[in-house]
């Protein structure tokens, strides 16, 4: 099972130094903070570019063990900086090069690059989600968010379609339809309750919650987990016959490919702790 890869064109190059995100690295964990908290970590070509660079050295960095997504201040992530929108339409019209190349088409590539990563991705919801901020967030495996979040789509008040391709498949069609068309942001609790963030914690306490989440699934066989999501996109759609045959494939070809296999049947049978490595 071969890790996707994730080529990229001479546009989507970031700068040197990164402005708008920052990233650190400890214990097998990977986190990277959209880091433009004036302008509450919306979407322009800039940070998009970096996001993107810094997700796609995260998914395939072999240390990482586990990669964490989260925002500066007071937002994960309030989606798209309204005015690189009319800049990306303006240069649209007159045919200027941001026509090429729109944080759109980046954002998209953030959310493949998630979803296709061979190790968890955890979603540190720290406050308001939005437009784009929520399907990057849908994109993770895990939501953990703070009592202080705000998360919807947002996208009819500007007049635009979206969240379409992962919000469904998170709360459903007719829930994420219901959250597009009204345009409404739904509190912590009420998308604990319907499914679109995993676990809801006191802001106060967020961070530490995070880092001892990040801190567990590093502990667990990633590698396993990363065989699960191929899986689990390979089978998303398909007829269960289909389905239930690749399981048994994956789940005999990863007796030959996941070390951690053994490590944890063996600590089964001796009633030990298994030590997991990843591999």
């Amino acid at each position: 099972m071969t890790a996707p890869q994730h080529p990229r064109t001479p546009e989507e190059q970031p700068p040197a130094e990164p402005r708008f995100v920052t990233t650190r690295h400890a214990e097998g964990v990977t986190t990277v903070v959209l880091d433009r908290p004036d302008h509450r970590n919306s979407l322009n070509y800039e940070l998009a570019a970096e996001l993107l660079d810094a997700v796609i050295r995260a998914v395939t960095e072999p240390a990482t063990r586990v990669v964490v997504l989260t925002g500066a201040g007071s937002a994960f992530c309030a989606g798209d900086d309204i005015e690189a929108v009319q800049q990306a339409r303006d240069g649209m019209r007159d045919g200027a090069p941001a026509s090429r190349l729109t944080r759109d088409y980046l954002y998209l590539r953030i959310c493949e690059a998630l979803i296709t990563a061979r190790k968890p991705v955890v979603a540190g919801l720290n406050g308001a989600t939005v437009g784009a901020g929520t399907e990057m967030a849908c994109a993770a495996d895990y939501r953990l968010a703070s009592d202080k979040v705000r998360i919807g789509s947002g996208l009819v008040q500007v007049g635009y379609p979206g969240n379409a391709a992962l919000l469904p498949r998170v709360v459903g069609p007719a829930r994420a339809t219901e959250l597009f068309v009204t345009g409404r942001l739904a509190d912590a609790h009420e998308a604990e309750r319907i499914g679109l963030v995993d676990r809801v914690v006191p802001h106060d306490t967020f961070q530490k919650e995070l880092d001892s989440l990040a801190a567990a699934l590093a502990a667990a066989p990633t590698k396993a987990i990363g065989h699960f999501k191929e899986l689990r996109e390979r089978c998303w759609g398909q007829p269960a016959e289909f389905a239930l045959r690749l399981q048994n494939e994956f789940h005999h070809r990863s007796h030959a490919e996941i070390e951690d296999g053994r490590e944890g049947l063996d600590a089964f049978l001796n009633k030990r702790t298994p030590r997991f490595t990843g591999r």
